[in-house]
């Protein structure tokens, strides 16, 4: 009697969980979606409540969830402003110009600098990316002169809205009197910054050598003026000419020469244009030398003075010419490469 019993209550178990697995399956077939109830169930405060569960609007603008939202959106105005700008203009049959007419150039605007179009846009500009931006101000500014002879003053309007915040507006404009006498003032600063040589006699250039840079300005010493002047009198009084001393005084950051530059090696290296050209003394030499090490800025230094050398005196300038003075070495420090203790140096082989 013991056996049936057994079995019986095996059956019985099986039975039980059949049901129970059955009763979950429809439980969770018959489960609804979570719905959050109103906070006040009033009918006052019913609409209010479901407005404040709801998700909130999109954005208005296509640019909204971009890295740079303000950037891209004054891009893409830019260039539909461009393209509205140039269908109505060839609608008019004005653009584009003729080839045959002679080129106009657009008065020059000035924008607003680096730093102010980083804080405008809420970005760091680079200089890929400013670029970018300086070309289609200039394209709006050459449609806008154009739209201008045209005497399409409503187009034009609607580009100096647009332009008003990428210009300064710090200067004021000049009268015609002041225009006329700065312009003037203006031709005698563009030639004598053709020629490299300012009002006071003084050469300006600049150097370069692996990552230093160097500036400096050759003034001719009192010495070698009064010199020059002594040696035009003696030939003609006489052909015997007695050159007096010379001297002359090199800072490099307000430094003496020969204790800034310690080693004899840099310091030959920066007078030897003024050796072979034979105006060793004649010249006070002023510089400032930044970035690199000791030979490399000797170098920048050098390079400096034999190209400021050549705007002051012709007949130099053939020969640093041909002795390759006037050329920058354009060599750089190799990179490190990976697997290397240097650029090519290896690691010593362990075979153990």
């Amino acid at each position: 009697m013991a056996l049936p019993t057994a079995s019986t209550s095996i059956r019985s178990l099986r039975a039980g969980s059949l049901q129970i697995f059955q009763a979950s399956i429809r439980g969770y077939a018959t489960i609804q979606p979570y719905s959050p109830s109103p906070l006040n169930t009033t009918p006052d405060h019913a609409a209010t409540s479901y407005i404040s569960t709801r998700r909130p609007n999109r954005p208005t603008s296509t640019e909204f969830f971009t890295g740079r939202p303000k950037f891209n959106e004054s891009l893409l105005e830019l260039n539909l402003t461009i393209e509205n700008v140039k269908k109505k203009l060839r609608k008019n049959y004005i653009y584009p110009l003729p080839t045959h007419l002679q080129h106009l150039t657009p008065t020059q605007t000035n924008w607003i600098s680096k730093e102010e179009f980083s804080n405008y846009f809420d970005i760091k500009l680079k200089t890929n990316t400013l670029r970018q931006v300086m070309e289609l101000l200039n394209e709006l500014n050459n449609l806008r002169f154009i739209s201008d002879l045209s005497n399409n003053k409503d187009q034009v309007n609607k580009i100096n809205q647009i332009l008003y915040k990428y210009e300064r507006h710090n200067k004021d404009s000049l009268s015609s009197s002041s225009s006329s006498s700065s312009s003037s003032i203006s031709n005698a600063e563009s030639k004598e910054q053709s020629n490299g040589i300012d009002k006071f006699g003084r050469a300006y250039s600049m150097g370069r050598k692996k990552t230093s840079s160097s500036r400096v300005w050759l003034i001719p010493s009192k010495t070698l003026l009064s010199s020059q002047s002594s040696a035009t009198n003696d030939i003609t009084s006489s052909s015997s000419v007695t050159i007096p001393d010379i001297k002359s005084e090199i800072l490099i950051n307000h430094i003496p020469l020969s204790q800034y530059f310690i080693r004899p090696s840099d310091r030959e290296t920066i007078l030897r244009p003024l050796k072979i050209t034979g105006y060793l003394g004649a010249f006070n030499i002023f510089g400032f030398s930044r970035g690199g090490g000791m030979s490399g800025q000797a170098s920048a230094v050098g390079l400096a003075v034999s190209r400021a050398l050549s705007i002051l005196r012709d007949d130099a300038k053939d020969i640093l010419q041909a002795d390759g003075a006037l050329m920058r070495d354009t060599r750089m420090t190799e990179r490190k490469k990976t697997g290397r203790a240097k650029a090519r140096k290896g690691y010593t082989w362990v075979k153990r």
